[in-house]
């Protein structure tokens, strides 16, 4: 069979041809899986080594790894001599880097732990999971036309678009996505898939939505689910099934939900004291693909019922391309694209999802926002400095005291994020100053801390990347931006206005605002 490197050294790779390479590769590893004496861990998937400073493919030599963290990794000593130096972009060098990196490495048993339990949970030699190569050994991996697995393909793991931030790497590995590929396609039909249609998967590896009677899980709030194992438990699903290569998306919801921003619980509701949740989920992608899992949710939070709306380009893409007869069409006309009700034993819970297409960002100032006011925002892999789009909504979640969090891929970016909060904020003073009283600027710009915690529903496995060994996991890792202020303000005490208040002196907000003529925001515009 021909390999990877191979190719890439005749030519640059399409989406096609690193689709046929896959299928091969799986069809080898089902071989040596199902043969008398097969030797699986033979193979080897590890993804092609890049140069973390000048991005070049490693394909004949043996690439350098950093001694000191075991994170990076580099084609030639002058290339990281360079990066201990100077950091690219003009970013911090990695000197700096290196010690935290160091500490960052230690999570690495725990992301392998969550892997190593599935029986698919290969672990390759330069410690990447090879997630394409177990989708093609499950015979999911595709573009349109594969139910909820549908991906557009190629390098890069989100949609490119005018409010991305900062200089765009490419490399000679990158692979484009599909043509004409849209997210969320199947919502320009006129029906959702079924659980069948979705996964397909062999039916005792799907987690159903619709049950026979007596044969639904246990209520939610009569059990501890709390991870991958307890998940796989309740819901009666063999560790074979590869569901959480999916369902980390509505899982992580509900981590966010639950765990970190405590907004809700399920055991917090009753038959007689039901709850309701508006959440918006802001930036999704693929998960247009696949509404019909967050279903979960309902499932999960017993006597609650869950407006979810979803915004971003994916989103304003799809509804803008909604036609007659359509699911998308629905959104149009401010209707639900999707709804579920969990059976009465499990508290009759219900979900409605909705898809915002008047504008491609999240932006109070749209009136159809007026009445539509969040209890909580998230977003999964969210790229807080990537996308200018999320300092307004990181600006307002502190303002309003919504209640905001988030997941990155990896915990060194959600440390750098942390960071930014505060020049953030300072920045926004000048704005800030003739809108809100004294006590309420000062409370907004007193330390804070945004708690950064391994997510227990991140997707089982390291991401194939080449040129970084840190723990870089999808929905990885959660950050609390701002948390369930609002109900301990009701709770402990009074709340402080946003208003300009009469008589307020000026002298401590002047303070603060010439602050801001040494925090220039300028690296993340």
């Amino acid at each position: 069979m021909e390999s990877l490197p191979a190719l890439l050294r005749k030519a640059a790779p399409s989406l096609e041809d690193i689709d046929r390479i896959t299928y091969k590769a799986a069809e080898e590893l089902r071989r040596e899986m199902t043969r008398p004496g097969g030797q699986p861990e033979k193979l080897d998937f590890s993804v092609a080594a890049t140069c973390f400073r000048c991005n070049m493919p490693i394909l004949d030599r043996k690439p350098l790894v950093c001694s000191g963290c075991k994170s990076l990794v580099f084609c030639s000593k002058a290339c990281h001599a360079a990066e201990w130096k100077n950091g690219r972009f003009g970013t911090q060098n990695h000197k700096f880097f290196c010690p935290k990196n160091k500490i960052h490495m230690q999570k690495i048993p725990l992301a392998q732990g969550i892997l190593k339990q599935f029986p698919w949970g290969r672990i390759e030699k330069d410690g990447t999971f090879p997630h394409d190569f177990i989708l093609a050994y499950y015979g999911v991996l595709g573009h349109e036309g594969f139910g909820y697995w549908s991906i557009p393909g190629g390098s890069s793991p989100h949609m490119v678009h005018s409010d991305i931030c900062g200089p765009q790497v490419g490399d000679l590995l990158s692979v484009a996505p599909q043509h004409g590929y849209q997210h969320g396609y199947q919502l320009l039909h006129d029906k959702h898939l079924d659980d069948k249609g979705g996964w397909k998967l062999e039916d005792r590896l799907i987690p159903k939505l619709h049950f026979e009677s007596g044969m639904e899980p246990a209520i939610a709030s009569s059990v501890n689910v709390i991870d991958w194992k307890s998940w796989y438990s309740w819901r009666n699903l063999p560790l074979e099934s590869p569901a959480a290569l999916l369902m980390h998306y509505p899982l992580t919801v509900y981590q966010l939900l639950v765990h970190v921003l405590r907004i809700t619980h399920p055991s917090r509701n009753s038959a007689e004291h039901r709850q309701s949740l508006n959440v918006h989920y802001l930036g999704p992608e693929v998960e247009l693909n696949m509404l019909p899992l967050f279903s979960e949710l309902a499932l999960l939070l017993p006597y609650t019922d869950i407006k979810l709306t979803m915004y971003g380009t994916a989103v304003y893409n799809l509804v803008q391309q909604a036609k007659k007869g359509s699911v998308a069409m629905k959104a149009k006309r401010n209707l639900p694209v999707y709804t579920y009700t969990s059976p009465s034993s499990m508290g009759g819970s219900t979900l409605a999802i909705f898809l915002h297409g008047e504008h491609e960002n999240w932006d109070p100032r749209v009136p159809s926002m007026t009445n539509n006011l969040p209890d909580a925002i998230v977003a999964a892999n969210a790229g807080l400095l990537s996308y200018k789009g999320w300092q307004g909504v990181i600006l307002y979640c502190h303002v309003e005291g919504t209640p905001f969090a988030v997941t990155e891929y990896a915990e060194q970016s959600a440390e750098v994020q942390v960071e930014a909060f505060p020049k953030i904020l300072m920045h926004s003073m000048p704005y800030l100053q003739s809108r809100m009283n004294t006590a309420a600027l000062l409370n907004l710009m007193s330390p804070r801390t945004y708690p950064i915690k391994f997510n227990p529903f991140q997707r089982p496995g390291q991401r194939y990347i080449g040129s970084v060994r840190l723990p870089n996991l999808s929905n990885g890792f959660t950050i609390q931006i701002v948390g369930n202020e609002k109900n301990e303000e009701v709770e402990g005490g009074p709340s402080t206005s946003g208003v300009l208040a009469t008589g307020s002196t000026p002298s401590e907000v002047q303070q603060l605002v010439g602050k801001t003529k040494d925090m220039s925001l300028d690296g993340l515009d």
